[in-house]
């Protein structure tokens, strides 16, 4: 029986974790790059446990090299991303394992990432960031694991700012004019709104409220002498029931969602690989001081 070490080193001779049929050819300007392709062994094994559906589709979707940095963006079939695994070249040994631990929607997600024998790395594929499809790099299906997906925690929000998370055993508390039930039958708890019991709060402003104009002023002038008009070119100003629509009608939005998309997941990539390299620099300054410090105390020893 061949050995973890021996299985290692023949995937660096084959596709897998990949997909056998999987080219591993960026793609440039919508069109594959053929004359660039991830190593086979860059990625020698893979494995996540992915909570949810249990056909869930995982490619390489983002491979960044800068300097001794290495990225790599995962996403599903959906291009939602899944995780982000950045390493240090400097300080990597062949076939070291990573964790992988996932982020956004798959944030309970985790896995681990073999990477192998990197050191002629730099010969076989040059600085940058490299953009994959499902279609040219998607990963074995018996490397991603489905799992059971629970609630791990619970918050509350209150005019937009979320409570602290609540975790294990919790209880519903009814409030005012508020009735819980418990259903067994249906698994189910129940929330009525209910009158009377003595429940009721009566809100002191609900008369004021109704018979008086809560706006008084708009920026410091009084409500019956204000006047919203447009400037009769682009601005067009129009009234909807209680509402006041403002509208541009010059010009149109130059990006649509699926560009805003690419350039945040873009954008996180980056954030991700400036983070590593902030890291990276602040160990480079403290190993110069080292070796300034040990120099001068050199050559002013007798």
């Amino acid at each position: 029986m061949a050995s973890i070490a021996e299985w290692l080193n023949s995937n660096s001779l084959r596709n897998y974790p990949f997909k056998e049929d999987m080219v591993l050819n960026p793609t440039v300007g919508g069109l594959l790059a053929t004359e660039i392709r991830i190593p086979n062994y860059l990625i020698v094994d893979f494995v996540i446990t992915i909570p949810g559906n249990a056909t869930n589709r995982i490619y390489l979707s983002t491979l960044a090299l800068a300097g001794d940095l290495l990225t790599f963006v995962f996403s599903d079939e959906s291009n939602i991303q899944v995780a982000i695994v950045t390493i240090d070249r400097a300080v990597h040994t062949t076939n070291m394992a990573y964790t992988i631990a996932g982020s956004g929607a798959y944030g309970d997600s985790i896995g681990r990432l073999v990477v192998g024998d990197i050191t002629n790395l730099a010969n076989d594929l040059g600085e940058g960031q490299y953009t994959f499809t499902l279609a040219a790099a998607e990963l074995e299906p018996c490397t991603v694991r489905p799992a059971l997906r629970g609630v791990t925690s619970l918050a509350v929000e209150t005019d937009g700012i979320a409570s602290d998370l609540l975790y294990g055993h919790l209880k519903f508390l009814a409030g005012s004019n508020i009735k819980l039930t418990y259903l067994p039958a249906y698994n189910t708890i129940r929330v009525d709104a209910v009158n009377g019991e003595g429940l009721n709060q009566v809100c002191p402003c609900e008369a004021t409220m109704a018979e008086t104009n809560i706006v008084r002023t708009v920026n410091g002038i009084a409500i019956e002498d204000v006047v919203i008009q447009g400037d009769g070119q682009c601005v067009d100003v129009t009234v909807s029931g209680n509402k006041v629509v403002i509208s541009d009608t010059c010009s149109t939005p130059c990006c649509g969602c699926p560009e805003l998309e690419f350039l945040t997941e873009s954008m996180k990539v980056l954030d991700t690989t400036l983070a590593n390299l902030e890291q990276y620099s602040a160990k480079l300054a403290e190993r110069i001081n080292t070796f300034v410090t040990n120099y001068i105390m050199t050559i002013m020893s007798p």
